[in-house]
């Protein structure tokens, strides 16, 4: 019993200073530059998303990251933002890219399972040549190192 008490309390002190450490995500298909993104790796993070966001000034979009693979329901209700949504299952394989439409309450669903939900702005998908069955992959990195790099900005013209 002590040692499944040990194990929790590890699993819990280790989950939560690594949320906390890490806020960014530098996502690659291979096919381009990498592209900044926040992540949201808890319920809290992932309940909230991109909403009340007039703009992104400080990353290209958001990562969601699930601790389990499912399939996914999101909706764009007070997200004013039109995003990309792009849905990445078992071994970070594009499995779809959907339209998210500001303040809708229509519900998107990854119609599969899923590990991660990219959302960029709108157009990002095309300009980034991202596609179903593409791999995307990401590298988690703190806010430190977010300051000294240089990346792809998808809101840039």
């Amino acid at each position: 019993m002590k040692v499944l008490k040990f194990k929790t309390f590890f699993f819990l002190f280790f989950f939560s200073f690594s949320v906390c450490a890490y806020d960014y995500a530098l996502v690659s298909t291979g096919k381009n530059s990498n592209i900044l993104v926040g992540i949201a790796d808890n319920h809290k993070e992932r309940e909230k998303g991109l909403m009340f966001l007039d703009k992104l000034t400080n990353s290209n979009g958001l990562l969601f990251l699930y601790p389990e693979s499912k399939i996914i329901n999101i909706w764009m209700h007070n997200t004013v933002i039109p995003l990309d949504i792009i849905f990445i299952g078992e071994n970070y394989k594009v499995l779809s890219i959907k339209e998210g439409i500001p303040m809708s309450k229509k519900i998107i669903s990854s119609e599969f399972n899923v590990n991660a939900i990219l959302e960029i702005p709108k157009g990002c998908s095309k300009k980034l040549n991202i596609k179903k069955n593409d791999i995307i992959t990401w590298t988690v990195i703190n806010k430190e190192k977010k300051e000294n790099i240089r990346y792809y900005h998808c809101l840039d013209n």
